[in-house]
């Protein structure tokens, strides 16, 4: 009767793996499809309606928080410091957020950073479609919308370090 009852919990254990499985599986593609839509979502939102969406700061907090979430240490190439993003909204208030990554953590927290690596001056419409749409700055750099000052190497690996918020 022992040998059964092992037997028969190795399969219940096997059953359980497998359902776990399924489950992280369907839990992925529901957050996947969410991200998806996010992003189209975004891509077409005027610019007005993303600064009606996203000019608090609590909605700015949850923006860098879901970038914070996809940071790879792997791909921040040792990077040590601050990276800040000046935001700038229609009426001309401007917020800041600092991003700081040491030891391979990541937090962000409100405000600037006197020894930040990279500054990256963008439009909150801009940035959250950059954030939500897989797109790049670069095209804004060349019309001006966006500047960068710092370390230009380390805004190259920008997407790799947080992915892409989809």
């Amino acid at each position: 009767m022992r040998l059964r009852e092992r037997g028969d919990l190795s399969v219940r254990d096997s059953v359980r793996d497998l359902a776990g499985q399924a489950m992280a599986t369907a839990r992925q593609a529901v957050r996947e499809r969410g991200q998806a839509g996010l992003g189209r979502l975004m891509g077409r939102a005027s610019d007005a309606r993303l600064e009606q969406i996203f000019a608090g700061s609590q909605a700015q907090r949850a923006a860098f928080a879901m970038m914070t979430r996809h940071f790879d240490p792997a791909k921040a190439g040792g990077f040590d410091g601050a990276i800040v993003y000046d935001l700038g909204l229609a009426d001309g208030t401007r917020r800041t957020w600092a991003i700081e990554v040491h030891d391979g953590q990541v937090w962000v927290r409100p405000g600037g950073s006197d020894d930040a690596a990279l500054t990256v001056t963008v439009p909150l419409a801009d940035f959250i479609r950059v954030l939500t749409t897989s797109g790049s700055f670069y095209p804004m750099l060349v019309d001006g919308r966006v500047t960068m000052q710092g370390d230009l190497a380390l805004a190259d690996r920008l997407p790799g370090m947080f992915g892409v918020v989809r």
